[in-house]
């Protein structure tokens, strides 16, 4: 089986971390590779832009994975862009983290909450992931949602910083997880009757075992969960 993992940024900053990490966890027999889009400077960075003028883009690159022999595309991104027009328009299982962690939390018959990083405006990407939840038809098991604060004093923003490194990207990322985001997925749990959460980014994939443990909650990475739906899917589909 192979998946192809596709970055909806116009670099290959985070691949390498990211590839290590669907390695990790990928099962027996199942090969992952990465892509990226190919972007005008002004949409690039090392988080999605908040323009979204890479749909047409990321459907292609869906559509080329296909093309090269790909079993399953993942999108890589937490609010799932271009995920329904990606599915309509491919032959093949098309997989995006906002939706493999909802249908995760569905099965468990458990309530998911949600912690995005605060980089995007809160209100686009709150909006944006709703109406994204109503489309699946499963928004009536999704919680409440919340914002990780990201900024760190005396440091830029991430969204369309093209200088700044994988490694600093990473570091901003894991540091927040663990000073921010710990305490806001606690505060919610005691809130609201949230029995699991995803941590919505996926540059947090590959972190978030390194938190769970304290945390009372099914708490779901992001990039593991939308490759294991991946390869479900793939299963399921050569059963038929």
């Amino acid at each position: 089986m192979k998946i192809r993992y596709i970055e909806p940024i116009g670099s290959s900053l985070h691949a390498p971390r990211t590839l290590s990490v669907l390695e990790k966890h990928a099962s027996g027999g199942v090969s992952v590779e990465m892509r990226h889009l190919e972007l005008p400077p002004d949409l690039s960075g090392p988080m999605l832009s908040p323009v979204p003028l890479y749909m047409n883009e990321l459907i292609a690159a869906v559509l080329q994975a296909e093309s090269d022999g790909a079993d399953a595309a993942v999108i890589g991104c937490c609010s799932d862009p271009a995920l329904m027009e990606a599915q309509r328009s491919a032959g093949i299982p098309v997989v995006g983290p906002l939706q493999a962690a909802a249908a995760l939390a569905v099965g468990r018959g458990a309530n998911l909450g949600m912690l995005f990083p605060d980089e995007h405006d809160w209100r686009t990407t709150a909006n944006w992931v709703r109406r994204n939840l109503r489309s699946y038809g499963i928004a009536e098991a999704v919680g409440p949602t919340a914002f990780v604060p990201m900024h760190v004093e005396g440091e830029a923003a991430l969204v369309g910083n093209t200088a700044v490194s994988a490694e600093a990207v990473e570091e901003r990322f894991r540091q927040q997880l663990h000073e921010q985001g710990v305490p806001a997925a606690k505060a919610m749990i005691e809130r609201h009757p949230v029995e699991a959460i995803l941590f919505g980014c996926t540059i947090w994939g590959g972190m978030i075992g390194e938190v769970s443990h304290l945390i009372d909650a099914f708490c779901i990475d992001p990039v593991i969960a939308s490759l294991h739906m991946a390869e479900a899917q793939v299963r399921a589909s050569r059963l038929s």
